[in-house]
């Protein structure tokens, strides 16, 4: 049995799951190079062959899905209600719902805990809303969890798995963001901004690692994605800084990260849809759709000073960003 992909992709936990009719396991150890997954079938049964296969991506995404083969005449398998499993993208529902989930609660935590600092460095208090930088690193730790459950539902919940998870580049990325989360919160009872907003450049670039990349193009969609993430959390998180405590500067702040965020974000949806070809006629380009709509709304917000609101919409353009970079982009 083999596999081919349109990129690099690494094995999670068996890789490549094949049932022959009687229902037993015929599939030999996974064999990878790049993006070619092989392995051997040890059967010489005739029938039906159900096969499942879950794989890591080069931007530690995962993916599976499931499809069959007949040997001489097709016939009943007793796996064949895996074909029939509900798929959203190239996960389960459950598993992308939990990715959504996780990197919305990352990107929340991230604005509170970077964009309250920066807002505080620009109106030069020495003290920011600690409540707030607090409530934002807990949002960052408890995200991780919330991140590995989201990648095992996504695949399956069995020990090879989660092995295979935990060692992959997702699993390092996880590690290094959770470490990165404490460091931030020890770094909060020394009230001091820079430390902490130099720990927000690095949470910003771990996300740009584990971000689609672009096609031909190496390490430049990572590259953007941890500007538009840096921008986009510290226009939300200074947001909330300045309903805590109001200054004129905000204006000019709140002009340069949102425009870094709408710049980066539009260079990736065009990346993403092929220039706006798939913005219809796939999940990823609805899914943005709706984001673009409530991005709208956020810019009116903002041209009638409903800072509140502004917020409120913001929160959801957050949500539909997490939702974004859990799709697999139809480019």
């Amino acid at each position: 049995m083999t596999l081919i992909f349109s990129e690099p992709v690494t094995p999670a936990g068996a890789g490549i799951t094949v049932y022959s009719p009687s229902g037993h396991q015929v599939a030999g150890t996974v064999s990878t190079k790049a993006s070619v997954l092989s392995a051997a079938i040890t059967s010489r049964e005739s029938g039906t062959y159900v096969v499942l296969w879950q794989v890591f991506a080069a931007d530690t995404h995962p993916s599976r899905g499931a499809f069959e083969f007949s040997v001489d005449q097709r016939g009943e398998n007793p796996y064949a209600g895996l074909l029939r499993a509900p798929e959203a993208g190239t996960t389960t529902p459950l598993g992308l719902a939990l990715q959504a989930l996780a990197r919305w609660v990352h990107f929340a935590g991230f604005a509170l805990a970077f964009g309250v600092v920066a807002y505080s460095v620009l109106i030069r208090r020495a003290n920011p809303a600690r409540r707030l930088v607090g409530a934002g690193v807990g949002l960052l730790i408890l995200a991780e969890p919330l991140s590995l459950l989201g990648q095992l539902a996504s695949l399956s919940f069995d020990g090879d798995t989660a092995l295979a998870v935990l060692g992959s580049g997702f699993g390092r990325i996880l590690g290094l963001r959770l470490g990165a989360a404490l460091l931030a919160w020890t770094l909060i009872a020394t009230e001091r901004s820079w430390p902490l907003l130099a720990t927000g450049v690095a949470v910003a670039l771990l996300d740009g690692a584990s971000a689609h990349a672009f096609p031909q193009v190496p390490l430049a969609g990572q590259a953007v994605v941890a500007v538009h993430v840096g921008a986009m959390g510290l226009w939300v998180g200074g947001l909330a800084g300045f309903l805590r405590s109001p200054d004129p500067r905000f204006g000019r702040y709140a002009a340069v990260t949102l425009g870094v965020a709408l710049g980066t974000g539009l260079l990736l949806a065009l990346v993403h849809t092929g220039f706006g070809a798939a913005l219809f006629t796939s999940e990823y380009g609805g899914a943005l759709f709706a984001k673009i709509l409530v991005v709208g709304a956020a810019l009116l917000a903002v041209l009638l000073r409903r800072h509140r609101v502004e917020l409120a919409i913001a929160t959801a353009a957050i949500a539909l960003a997490a939702l974004l970079a859990a799709l697999p982009p139809p480019v």
